[in-house]
């Protein structure tokens, strides 16, 4: 009989290096398109993108609370896909005390992390916000309370991103850091 892949122990053990990326910053950054922008440079199925509201906010309806179940839930659902053989995406606003120790379990699992942050003032992340389909339903009040500044995360230097990195910088910049096994900074 062949195991099935959520079986322990979570896929072939000949799978050596396993691959995470982090992509944090406030919300209107550009994090949910350039996570999905590099991992449509791999092929199907060896790419995965670990959102931290469609976990939060899209599977639980859960609020951004300390210790809350989707932090769990995130690093169990990434851990699976890393034993799995995939390079993993966590992306998110991914606020440094509430998830910063699980992003460093999450780091310390791995052959490979390389962690990204947008560093926007919260004018620029509005400027972003307007264009978006989600600028109907969500008011500056609700984006100002989100905003958080810059956040570095203590365990990690992380590749800082301005606002005049173009998608496409961003984007090339993370696969072909993922691709040549090198850090991100």
């Amino acid at each position: 009989m062949t195991p099935n892949r959520l079986d322990p122990p979570y896929g072939p053990p000949e799978i050596v290096r396993r691959q995470l990326v982090v992509i944090r910053g406030n919300s209107a950054s550009g994090k949910s398109t350039v996570a999905a922008a590099v991992q449509s440079r791999f092929p199907r199925a060896k790419c995965a993108v670990v959102s931290q509201d469609t976990v939060r906010r899209q599977m639980l309806r859960e609020s951004d609370e300390p210790d809350a179940f989707n932090i769990a839930l995130i690093e169990h659902i990434a851990q699976m896909c890393l034993a799995n053989g995939l390079v993993v995406i966590v992306e998110g606003i991914l606020d440094a005390r509430r998830y910063g120790a699980m992003l460093e379990r999450l780091a310390r699992g791995v052959t490979h992390s390389l962690f990204y942050s947008f560093d926007l003032t919260f004018e620029e992340t509005l400027v972003r916000h307007a264009g978006r389909p989600q600028a109907a339903t969500i008011p500056e009040e609700a984006m100002a309370q989100w905003y958080h500044g810059w956040q570095p995360l203590p365990f990690v230097d992380e590749l800082r991103i301005g606002a005049t990195w173009t998608v496409e910088e961003v984007v090339d910049r993370i696969h072909g850091d993922v691709s040549a096994g090198r850090a991100a900074p």
